[in-house]
């Protein structure tokens, strides 16, 4: 017998930490190359290392992902799982300034970068500890960082190729700009956000004299008013339209126009157009060739146009401009209003309209073709391609890559001194950093000019990491295996970067190879606090991971992570933590009764034994688990899998098969002994297997004990296949009827389940004929009617 093989107590930490070393020492999760397997190719997120305190939403996004992982690994495919690490942009720009209390713009260039390389180096490490703690599978020899060499490369070349195909281009013209963070930035770097502002009702006057009104909620932007405009089918302004109107406080005249884009139940029916308040704004300068009156400058503060207001921020210039205009009269009243703002989703900072010189990647013209490639993907949940077609269908702009910051993906292009001609390096000369490289080029291919001026903007993050589908097969040299790591099998990521990381991934994809990136796509929700709040450093409603996993280990956590259906969000529960914990202890307790009654272990191939009803049903009952728990896998519903496999375990195996056997276990039939063993073992060990994607370590710690064969880890081991017996049972059902009548009716008088009584009638049809025997030891009744 191996009684002796588990202790009465299982020793998590212990246990977790010796899989933790053994794992890495022994390679387990190394990819490993073999042709004629699948390949399944994740194109792992790579996090911010800008967090110094990584919480349950971190745990919770990549454990899902990482379940689907360890499933196909045991399914025979070559599993291809690197992992990356976001590292340059403005959240590392930002976490350096906090952190050190330093502002990039006082230091120098190269000592800000080397800051922020310092602490990237920090913060990746602190993700492969989590991740190492959490059990986590990837292969760490396929790792790359989104500023390393490789990346830049990568990041360059695909600039190159959309610049060849016509897909690139540079221009001057208002562009969405970030006042706080001094940089341009895109659509998709936008979010709405409700402010309660204050309508203002100013009045004005024609040229002719006449009294005017208009209501703008900006106020600080009538020193760039170019024209004021009407609905032409408003009959209120129709003899107005043509003339001029005398802005008050500044006294420049504009013309009065017309346009149907404006609502005559909007205010007074009279709109300002500024350069530039809104797209509307935009727009309209661009149709009518409207004058040019910029008054605010990339710093967020009113230039010389402003007169007395120079120098002020927009948001110190707007209360003294209102009671000026009050004060001289032109203020006839205000009305609150809320109002939806687009703010830079970095720093809540709302976006302002500034003439700027910027690369752009043309893709507003291609929507049609952003659906048709978004449709081609699998998405799980399929709802989720709802946000996608929502995103495309919302596209205005074309897609600003140009960032002025410090620390990035350098552009590789110089510019001619004289005709301001862009030439892009070389691709055999990649990577190529113009702020500290040597100019390349010797004449302006335009002009014939030897001067040359470098790009000393940086590529924004998006732009780099839209490229991981193809940059990941850049990480082997083999080109059998290259050519199979792309396009991806699964990329996993959180639902709010559908419209980012997703879309534009997708865009590169299309324009570089005619393909979709990945084909399915695994969208997450997030961690939330038990009050479910979002998880944040501010509200400090979270316990650091690395506390997490010493209190209750890595197991316990994975198995709360299953708890959401995968899309939706989740709240931190140490209930559910308590129960994953109580699940490996009853994984542990099972292994150690069913090898206490086994002498040695081997493969058993149950077709061949004689089995009882009860063990041809228990066999039933796990086909039927596996075929659930494989589809739930296979299609990404971990937490359908984990009810299904929860269900059998705990109530049909252990609950029902687990103590209809233990009179044989303890009995003096030892053929029957045998076989109850034989198949509790089959059973238990396949239920061990479907449990290892989500709790890797107490079933690798049992699997190690009770194994047979050669392989080197049971997350290397096959998923277990359904088992072909020779004879069935089709009325089986009716006997757990009959035992839960007998166990109910013991619950009513008092009496204990392991007791014996009398005797008993039953109510529920059985066969009595077949099934007594088994009744009276099971329900331990001596006389069964």
């Amino acid at each position: 017998m191996t009684t002796e093989r588990f202790s009465k107590r299982y020793n998590r930490k212990e246990i977790e930490e010796k899989w933790r070393r053994k794992w890495s020492e022994d390679n387990i999760y190394k990819f490993r190359y073999d042709p004629e397997k699948p390949m399944y190719v994740v194109d792992t997120p790579p996090p911010y290392v800008n967090a110094e305190h990584l919480h349950v939403g971190h745990i919770m996004s990549y454990s899902q992902a990482e379940f689907v992982v360890r499933f196909k690994r045991m399914r025979g495919y070559n599993v291809f799982y690197p992992m990356g690490f976001d590292d340059n942009g403005y959240p590392t720009e930002k976490f350096v300034e906090n952190k050190y209390k330093v502002d990039k713009r006082t230091i120098s260039k190269q000592e800000f970068i080397d800051l922020c390389l310092k602490e990237t180096e920090i913060g990746a490490q602190n993700y492969k500890d989590l991740w190492t703690q959490l059990g986590i599978s990837v292969d760490w020899d396929l790792t790359y960082s989104t500023i390393s060499p490789l990346a830049v490369k990568v990041s360059q070349r695909s600039l190159l190729d959309l610049n060849n195909k016509g897909l690139l281009y540079r221009k001057e013209s208002p562009i969405l700009w970030c006042t706080q963070c001094d940089t341009a930035v895109a659509q998709a770097d936008l979010e709405d956000k409700e402010f309660t502002v204050k309508l203002n009702y100013i009045t004005l006057k024609s040229v002719s004299g006449k009294d005017l009104t208009i209501a703008t909620t900006r106020p600080e932007l009538l020193p760039a008013c170019v024209a004021l405009y009407v609905n032409p089918n408003d009959k209120r302004y129709k003899k107005l339209v043509g003339l001029k109107a005398i802005i008050p406080l500044f006294q420049h005249e504009v013309p009065i126009k017309t346009s149907d884009e404006v609502d005559p139940e909007f205010g007074t029916g009279l709109m300002m157009v500024c350069t530039w308040g809104d797209q509307g704004d935009v727009k309209k300068w661009l149709t009518d060739g409207l004058d040019s009156r910029i008054v605010l400058g990339r710093n967020g503060k009113l230039n010389e146009l402003a007169g007395v207001y120079q120098n002020l921020r927009v948001e110190k210039a707007r209360p003294l401009i209102i009671k000026d205009l009050d004060r001289k009269g032109f203020l006839r009243k205000q009305e609150e209003l809320t109002h939806t703002v687009n703010v830079h989703e970095r720093c809540n900072t709302p976006i302002e309209f500034v003439n700027s010189k910027q690369w752009f990647i043309k893709i507003v013209d291609n929507k049609n073709i952003w659906l048709e490639f978004g449709s081609k993907i699998d998405w799980h949940p399929k709802s989720r391609f709802n946000d996608y077609r929502v995103w495309v269908d919302s596209l205005k702009w074309d897609w600003c890559i140009s960032r002025q910051r410090y620390y990035g993906v350098p552009f590789p292009i110089w510019y001619c001194n004289d005709c301001d001609e862009p030439h892009f390096v070389p691709e055999e000369q990649l990577p190529h950093n113009p702020a500290t490289d040597n100019c390349l080029f010797e004449k302006c291919r335009k002009c014939g000019s030897s001067k040359f001026i470098p790009e000393v903007d940086v590529v924004e993050t998006w732009a780099t990491s839209s490229c991981t589908p193809f940059l990941i097969k850049e990480l082997v040299k083999n080109q059998e295996i290259k050519e199979k790591v792309f396009p991806n099998s699964l990329r996993p990521n959180a639902f709010e970067i559908i419209r980012t990381w997703d879309f534009y991934s997708i865009v590169k994809s299309y324009y570089h190879f005619n393909t979709i990136p990945f084909k399915d796509l695994m969208i997450s929700g997030h961690g939330l606090d038990e009050e479910g709040r979002k998880i944040s450093k501010r509200l400090g409603n979270y316990i650091p991971s690395a506390e997490l996993l010493e209190m209750y280990g890595a197991d316990g956590i994975r198995y709360w992570a299953t708890g959401a259906e995968l899309g939706s969000n989740l709240r931190f529960s140490k209930d559910e933590i308590e129960k994953g914990k109580r699940l490996a202890t009853k994984l542990w307790n099972a292994a150690r009764l069913i090898c206490s009654h086994v002498d040695e272990f081997k493969e058993i191939n149950l077709a061949d034994l004689n089995l009882e009803s009860v063990d041809i049903w228990i066999v039933q009952q796990l086909n039927k688990t596996i075929s659930k728990v494989t589809k739930g896998f296979e299609e990404y519903t971990y937490s359908i899998s984990r009810n299904d496999l929860e269900e059998f375990f705990w109530r049909i195996f252990a609950d029902y098969y687990v103590e209809f056997i233990k009179y044989r276990l303890y009995g003096s039939d030892i053929k029957s002994k045998e076989t109850a063993t034989a198949t509790a073992y089959v059973v238990f060990l396949a239920i061990l297997k479907m449990y290892a994607p989500i709790l890797p370590f107490v079933t690798e710690e049992i699997y190690s004990r009770i194994s047979f064969g050669s392989e080197e880890s049971i997350h290397l081991s096959n998923w277990p296949e359904p088992i072909n017996l020779k004879k069935s049972v089709n009325d089986f059902d009716q006997v757990i009827q009959a035992v839960d009548e007998i166990r109910k009716h013991k619950t009513s008088q008092g009496v204990s389940l392991g007791e014996w009584i009398e005797s008993y009638k039953f109510d529920t049809n059985v066969d009595l004929k077949k099934y007594k025997e088994f009744l009276q030891n099971v329900g331990r009744v001596k006389v069964l009617e």
